[in-house]
């Protein structure tokens, strides 16, 4: 089976029209290379051209593209508009994915009860986030959970879906668990969600392999979607569960989930994201905020950024809790100019002028749901829901949970993000194709990849020619219009036999041994830095 994982230099053959995928033992070019300062060649392919220029070009081509929300003239004109954006944006989230995921309600399997004897019983759950119909073997994706269900409950009681973030406990995380426990206390069911990568679903560790997914014509997002909306499924399946009484939050990739869940589910009826999401038109700037890869899905900003989500919060009561002084991200200055701010006239539009607030936590003040965080959690539902309950923690310390003992237990073949990866990559392989001339099929690759025709091309030679025995060495700027410039350097043995373009993930640097291989072969050689490549990565 194709392994989706391997780090590889790219070498584009432009002759022939070929890529190749030069395998591990390749990078060891550059650490040859980098050891031997000396040699001539290496020092030419070490040579800086645009410097800081790739940073500004990035910047100004974001600020171009990246849409900013605009408040609806009228709350009319916005009922109109939210049917469609919302489609819109699950019509992008489940491209490539099969039809009629978003309607199957999951499987259910229960397990063990933990009965605390502190008012409360923890129940074991797994759902089956991913249905194993759409891959090769079973199982799917199943995700471990924990329902903490009151021991007294009326004939309807509020429930609250708990998403977490990037920590590694997963759903048992102290302050996870400290919230679960206050809910349940309070009357309220509570069901507590792993996510990807962190808890007993670590198998999916690195969430950039959301980008196998994509690769393959499915967007990855949408298994990332599909996993919380099914937890909201098992959540509103409780026969005591009052479906007008549904509520939201979590920290950090938690905040995230809710946010995104709740701005296109209107299940979700009282929304408290923490520290969670900003708009990305301003995280341009800010390298704190960029967020893991499902937190910035491919194409999302062509519909709606995260300011346009978060006005489709409104009008259910919202409370958006940020940290002062944030050491991941999204710190509460930045949060409140690009999502607070924002979103305030639409909840004054619909009538719902006091549905929206805002915390800034200063104690700790860092990246936390502690206890300053969750007393204001506990306000909310008290204020929008009719609740009387305390508005501090209850005792809750001595009924910690280890990770162990609230483990579920998975499939030993459970679904990852890569194995649904490499059935849709089966899929793919399997497909007839109707045979295109090239010409026709370029034209449909270059459509589909809405590659951008430039108006104004120049080449500007950066210095005066190198010229030695076996070539001659010329520097380039390629300028494309006034959008981005990239650094060429070019190898004119005496007398050339075809022409090959060189490019590695590490730049320029990285390519002297198949440079060498190349001018011993009488070939003209282009090596480029491309877009996220060495001297055009933008850190």
């Amino acid at each position: 089976m194709l392994s989706l994982e391997p780090r590889f230099v790219t070498i584009l053959h432009a002759r022939i029209g070929r890529v190749h995928s030069v395998e591990p033992q390749c990078t060891n070019w550059s650490k040859t290379s980098l050891a031997k300062d000396h040699n001539p060649m290496q020092r030419t392919l070490h040579r800086k051209l645009i410097g800081p220029k790739a940073h500004r070009q990035l910047l100004a081509f974001l600020g171009e593209h990246l849409p900013h929300f605009t408040p609806p003239t009228s709350a009319a004109a916005w009922r109109k508009q939210i049917p469609t954006l919302r489609a819109q944006v699950l019509d992008l989230f489940f491209r490539g994915h099969p039809k009629g995921l978003l309607t199957e309600q999951p499987q259910v399997h229960w397990g063990d009860r933990i009965e605390t004897g502190a008012g409360y019983t923890i129940r074991k759950l797994r759902y089956e986030g991913y249905p194993s119909a759409e891959l090769r073997s079973k199982p799917g994706l199943w995700v471990p959970a924990l329902l903490y269900e009151p021991d007294q409950l009326g004939a309807k009681a509020p429930a609250v879906l708990n998403p977490n973030g990037h920590h590694a406990g997963g759903k048992a995380m102290d302050y996870k668990q400290a919230r679960c426990i206050n809910l349940a206390k309070r009357g309220m069911l509570a069901l507590n969600t792993e996510f990807l990568g962190m808890g007993e679903l670590r198998a999916d560790m690195d969430h950039n392999r959301i980008a196998h997914l994509d690769l393959c014509g499915v967007a990855g997002i949408g298994v990332f979607y599909l996993l919380m909306k099914r937890g909201l499924d098992v959540l509103l399946a409780h026969p005591k569960a009052d479906p007008e009484r549904i509520g939201m939050t979590g920290l950090s990739g938690g905040g995230w989930q809710t946010a995104l869940l709740s701005a296109l589910d209107e299940r979700v009826k009282v929304i408290v994201p923490v520290a969670g999401h900003s708009a990305v038109w301003q995280r341009r700037g800010c390298i704190e905020d960029i967020g893991d890869q499902e937190q910035c899905p491919a194409d999302l900003c062509t519909i709606a950024d995260y300011d346009t989500l978060s006005a489709l919060f409104a009008p259910r009561p919202t409370l958006l809790m940020y940290n002062r002084h944030d050491d991941c991200c999204f710190q509460t200055r930045r949060a409140r100019k690009s999502i607070y701010e924002p979103i305030r006239p639409v909840f004054a539009l619909l009538g719902a002028r006091d549905n929206i607030a805002l915390h800034d936590n200063t104690d700790p003040g860092t990246h936390n749901y502690e206890r300053d965080n969750r007393r204001q959690l506990y306000k909310f539902l008290n204020q929008h829901w009719g609740l009387e309950t305390p508005d501090d923690d209850l005792p809750y310390r001595d009924e910690l949970q280890t990770e162990e003992a609230l483990a579920v237990g998975l499939p030993p073949d459970n679904a990852t993000l890569i194995s649904i990866a490499q059935a849709a990559l089966g899929k793919i392989r399997k497909r007839k194709r109707k045979a295109h001339p090239p010409a026709a099929a370029r034209k449909a690759l270059a459509s589909l990849l809405k590659l951008p025709q430039w108006k104004n091309r120049s080449l500007q030679k950066v210095g005066t020619a190198q010229k030695r025995k076996d070539a001659t060495i010329q520097h380039y700027l390629l300028h494309l219009d006034d959008t981005w410039t990239l650094p060429l350097t070019e190898y004119t043995p005496p007398r050339p036999r075809g022409t090959e373009l060189l490019i590695a993930d590490a730049g320029r640097s990285a390519l002297s041994a198949p440079l060498a291989t190349a001018l011993a072969q009488s070939r003209r050689v282009i090596l480029d830095d491309i877009f996220a490549t060495r001297e055009y990565r933008p850190d």
